[in-house]
């Protein structure tokens, strides 16, 4: 999501200038409730920076790195140079370690859902080599969120498997591998008006985030959960139940331009993650012993 796309921005924006219709109508288009509560809750970090793109952010992320140090490029997942056996794939190199890694040393349960984006060749790159005990998610850049696919409109590139790859994988203590739901890679339901489609990507990781919290048992030991939108990534999948959410919260302004109708939808989505998130925390005790931190990998397209 870019600077600006938050609702705390946009009203900020509007209020300081009463007659700019323009900016009145972007404070329409863009409703975060959860994240404007957290941020006048907690504290506004309004000098943070990250990369410009995802991969080289989420390596820095994930190492405590800067990505000039780590991963400079966005480059595709099978991309290896043979000669360079330990920096030579994309993704963190084999020989740094990650944040997970450290605190599952300091006792902690580890535990990521979403968008990895940091390294697929070797098992050494992925979540699960990361120090990560449950990863349920994806490995590239972007799928489709409802086939989960890796088709061009989500990657931005054909590879060398012509984009034929399904990316949806998870592991945990007693699996490892592609997710062998059916219903979890089934877009049956993208053209349904049900208030939460059960295809949709985004809410089979909400899903699974508060599974993962509801069966954490504190007294056994503290947790590491890192929650990685595919939101508000291209392509810009949304269920049509929230294309109507947001053209009522929009009214009386009408969205000239599909992408950013789309956009702004997508935005609405993350939101009420967020907040269910915080409710789950609250509702098991652990939000006052939580440290909670929500940030954007890179800013937001120049396209949408």
């Amino acid at each position: 999501a870019g600077f600006s796309n938050v609702g705390f921005r946009r009203a900020a924006n509007a209020a300081a200038a009463p007659d700019d219709p323009l900016l009145a109508q972007a404070a329409a288009e863009i409703h975060t409730p959860n994240v404007d509560a957290l941020v006048a809750d907690g504290i506004l970090l309004d000098r943070h920076y990250g990369a410009p793109i995802c991969s080289p952010s989420r390596c820095a992320l994930q190492t405590g790195r800067f990505p000039v140090h780590v991963n400079a490029k966005n480059t595709g997942v099978l991309v290896n140079n043979p000669d360079d056996p330990v920096s030579g794939y994309q993704g963190i190199p084999r020989n740094m370690t990650g944040v997970a890694q450290k605190l599952k040393q300091a006792g902690y349960s580890t535990a990521m859902v979403g968008k990895w984006d940091a390294g697929m060749a070797t098992p050494e790159h992925t979540p699960w080599g990361r120090g990560y005990d449950e990863f349920y998610g994806y490995y590239q850049h972007a799928n489709n969120y409802w086939n989960k696919e890796g088709h061009i409109e989500a990657t931005g590139a054909v590879d060398l498997c012509l984009n034929q790859l399904t990316d949806l994988v998870e592991h945990n203590a007693t699996y490892r591998g592609g997710v062998l739901d059916p219903a979890a890679l089934d877009d049956s339901c993208s053209s349904s008006w049900d208030a939460d489609p059960s295809c949709y990507e985004e809410h089979l990781f909400k899903e699974k985030a508060l599974d993962i919290l509801e069966r954490h048992d504190a007294a056994a030991a503290p947790l590491f959960y890192f929650h990685s939108f595919h939101l508000i990534h291209t392509p810009l999948n949304i269920p049509n139940s929230y294309l109507t959410k947001i053209d009522e919260l929009a009214d009386p302004y009408l969205f000239d331009d599909a992408g950013r109708r789309n956009y702004s939808a997508m935005v609405l989505y993350m939101d009420e993650v967020v907040g269910l998130i915080v409710d789950k925390l609250q509702d098991k005790g652990l939000w006052d012993n939580t440290y909670l931190s929500v940030v954007s990998d890179n800013g937001g397209p120049l396209y949408v």
